[in-house]
């Protein structure tokens, strides 16, 4: 499904991109540990969350109204591959079963942890490597960190 029309964050003029990063910052909203989602060609959030199915899609708007005011939300955009990531978290997200952060394998989808799932993604979509090491815990905060996505924006819900 192809988007004609641009969409923007909440509350912002900026425009959603397939293949988008959010980041949110560790908290009440995301159990003390971070959260990532990619955004998917459909302009829907891909994640990879505790529960049956782990794979999940919800609206922007969905995603912005479960966290708390205060919560920090980063935005990073890969200034490669991203089209092609979204392309490939869409289409293989309902492969997502189980929510396993100790399963590093980066072979394995259906045990899945939410910022595995977007590097599988860029590496599997766009043969673009996130992280040097692929088959080790990768954290959500690594994302905010790594050189190969760059900030575009940070979102500070009110």
């Amino acid at each position: 499904m192809i988007n004609k029309k641009t969409n923007y964050y909440p509350f912002s003029n900026i425009a959603m991109l397939p293949g988008d990063i959010l980041y949110s910052t560790i908290g009440r909203s995301t159990y003390y540990v971070g959260h990532t989602v990619i955004v998917g060609t459909d302009y829907l959030m891909k994640e990879s969350i505790p529960g049956k199915p782990s794979g999940h899609t919800l609206t922007v708007e969905q995603f912005w109204f479960r966290h708390r005011p205060g919560d920090k939300i980063t935005l990073m955009r890969s200034s490669i591959g991203a089209t092609e990531a979204a392309a490939w978290a869409t289409e293989h997200l309902h492969l997502v079963q189980d929510y396993h952060v100790l399963n590093t394998n980066i072979q394995t989808i259906e045990k899945n942890y939410c910022s595995k799932l977007i590097v599988q993604a860029y590496y599997y979509g766009a043969n673009v490597k996130l992280a040097n090491f692929l088959n080790w815990f990768i954290s959500p905060q690594f994302l905010t960190r790594t050189n190969k996505l760059d900030k575009i924006a940070v979102f500070l819900k009110v």
